[in-house]
């Protein structure tokens, strides 16, 4: 593919990403309270495509030898007609609302844990393994196992104890595998021409104030991968304060999180590496609540977490396959210029529909 298809497959690509799904995501930051992307779409692609030349005796062929003839076009305007149309494809679709579709199908759990009392490894077990490795959500699992799932994962918050965010068990990467908030739901029911939620993860660093919401994206059918990171701070959360949802803070389970920015990167373009990056600095809006999140459950495999609407995350710790920006290389994003600005928490979270 020469130098100008790539590049707007890659162009494509990155609206697909920053314009769509990871709005939301934003793409993947909704467990520690989503920032809400005022992003505007870029205007609509106009293109006219002339008829092909009708044959002298076209009335006499029949419409399989029209065909014929019209695929003896140049392959470079073929090509050319390929690309354009999947270019207006894509605008298209992100200009329509997106209904959720389930392409994705669940495999059956591994190894479920005896009958019994509530556990970590009893809940761990339930949640399915989905398709690219994406969280499970009550979206694309049946309701009645999204049901099991919640409440197993209630009954363990009852043992989940008190200031939770002093462990040192916090800190570590952690992987999402279920989910109940509107955003990471939408995202896994699908994304536009054929790309799909993979693995996401959280590595927090509670010793340095750091976290990192990490989400990959990958084609059906290979042809590309993207992913987005959410850099951020996080605080141990003052006694008594009241988040989204209404909860005052008693158990001393809440951490204050801080957006810095957001970062959308093409890591490979058919099969080849690819290096195309789009940041978008974050600005919290003033008169919005304090971002924060509840660690309601924690031991050293796993982690329970409610957002700041009371949205259900649980993570299993595991490693991620991208390390956390050390702080030179977050200090030196901080710096770039040119980045788009775009306020944090708008009419969404005074609704109490961020998670």
């Amino acid at each position: 593919m020469g130098r100008r298809s790539a590049l707007l497959w890659a162009l494509v690509l990155c609206q697909v990403a920053s314009s769509h799904g990871f709005q939301a995501l934003s793409f993947g930051t909704s467990f520690f309270n989503a920032p809400v992307l005022s992003h505007p779409i870029s205007p609509k692609l106009h293109t006219t495509f002339r008829p092909h030349p009708q044959d002298a005796t076209a009335g006499a062929r029949s419409s399989a030898l029209k065909t014929s003839t019209c695929m003896k076009l140049s392959t470079n305007i073929q090509r050319r007609h390929v690309l354009i149309t999947a270019a207006v494809s894509a605008w298209q679709l992100l200009q329509k609302p997106q209904a959720p579709h389930s392409i994705l199908v669940a495999q059956p759990c591994q190894a479920a844990a005896p009958q019994g009392a509530v556990s970590a490894a009893r809940l761990l077990s339930v949640i399915p393994e989905m398709p690219f490795g994406q969280p499970a959500t009550n979206g694309t699992i049946t309701p009645a196992l999204a049901q099991e799932i919640e409440a197993q994962a209630e009954a363990l918050e009852q043992q989940g104890g008190r200031d939770t965010v002093k462990s040192p068990l916090l800190s570590g990467s952690w992987r999402l595998l279920y989910t109940n908030a509107r955003e990471i739901r939408n995202l896994a029911s699908g994304l536009p021409l054929g790309f799909v939620l993979g693995k996401v993860y959280q590595p927090v660093d509670t010793t340095n104030g750091f976290f990192e919401n990490q989400g990959e994206i990958e084609h059906v059918l290979g042809l590309a991968k993207a992913s987005n990171c959410v850099i951020g701070d996080v605080r141990i959360a003052k006694l008594g304060t009241l988040n989204a949802a209404g909860t005052v803070n008693t158990a001393g389970n809440r951490i204050d999180v801080d957006f810095r920015r957001i970062t959308f990167a093409l890591d490979e373009l058919l099969g080849r590496p690819a290096s195309l990056r789009k940041v978008i600095v974050t600005k919290k809006d003033p008169q919005a609540l304090q971002p924060a999140n509840d660690i309601t459950y924690l031991e050293q495999g796993m982690r329970v977490t409610r957002g700041g609407d009371g949205s259900l995350f649980i993570f299993r710790r595991e490693e991620s396959g991208r390390p956390m920006l050390t702080q030179a290389q977050r200090e030196a994003l901080y710096s770039e210029g040119g980045g788009e600005e775009v306020s944090l928490f708008g009419d969404a979270q005074k609704d109490g529909e961020q998670g």
